[in-house]
């Protein structure tokens, strides 16, 4: 199954929440606002070949944490294509493939007996 947000309850405790990061710096972000809205958090790290961040909070503290985790997101935006070749070639097939179809459509409209 395809997870859209980076949190989940907790697989042993039903009574926490796990956030999870692939970036430290959005990590030490998450932590940073936890520990301004005084809130206990639990932190752990996994390194299975790429670098996982966990932060595990109480499910009653879970509308701050979630509020925390919007904050700490949004100031760390990354891209979504870090190559910028690779996005600047996916860029250039999107517009070929619109101007050919954008193409096809005045032809069959504008030129078609």
């Amino acid at each position: 199954m395809l997870n859209f947000l980076n949190y989940q309850t907790h697989p042993h405790y039903r009574d926490k929440i796990v956030f999870y990061y692939r970036y430290h710096d959005i990590y030490t972000s998450m932590q940073n606002e936890l520990k301004n809205h005084h809130k206990s958090f639990e932190t752990t790290e996994e390194d299975d070949g790429s670098k996982t961040y966990y932060v595990i909070v109480k499910a009653s503290d879970f509308d701050t944490a979630s509020a925390c985790n919007v904050t700490a997101l949004s100031s760390h935006k990354k891209p979504f294509l870090a190559d910028k070749a690779l996005r600047i070639f996916i860029m250039t097939i999107f517009i070929l493939a619109t101007l050919f179809a954008l193409t096809g459509y005045i032809v069959t409209h504008f030129f078609n007996p």
